[in-house]
């Protein structure tokens, strides 16, 4: 009650901020244990893939394991990384690419002209 009179809030709202704490400790809960649960299911899935090395269901297996690793590292906050690497060519660049293109489309088509006079 002292904490309503020095924030000046009334009983509903003190009981709201403390239920607020009450949820967020069972939110760290039940993460704590979901956690676990894909923890042994990664462990699980690992032997599982030592085990049917050689056998038709590995894949399977393994993209088991990775889905349960993967939601484990991004519940733990070590979220996978994953680089992607995009080249986004100069104007100068596309040109080249283009008039290489272009003269790779003549070759091509007097081939075929050549082609289709012998046949």
């Amino acid at each position: 009650m002292q904490a309503c009179a020095r924030l000046r809030c009334n009983r509903a709202t003190s009981r709201n901020f403390k239920s607020g704490f009450v949820e967020a400790e069972s939110i760290s809960a039940r993460k704590k244990s979901i956690i676990a649960i894909l923890s042994n299911v990664a462990e699980l899935g690992a032997s599982r893939m030592e085990e049917t090395i050689g056998k038709v269901n590995l894949r399977d297996v393994a993209i088991g394991t990775g889905i349960a690793v993967d939601k484990m590292l991004a519940l733990t906050g070590q979220a996978s990384v994953i680089a992607v690497q995009v080249s986004v060519p100069a104007e100068e660049e596309r040109l080249e690419r283009r008039a290489r293109h272009a003269r790779l489309d003549e070759i091509t088509a007097k081939l075929k002209e050549l082609r289709d006079s012998q046949a």
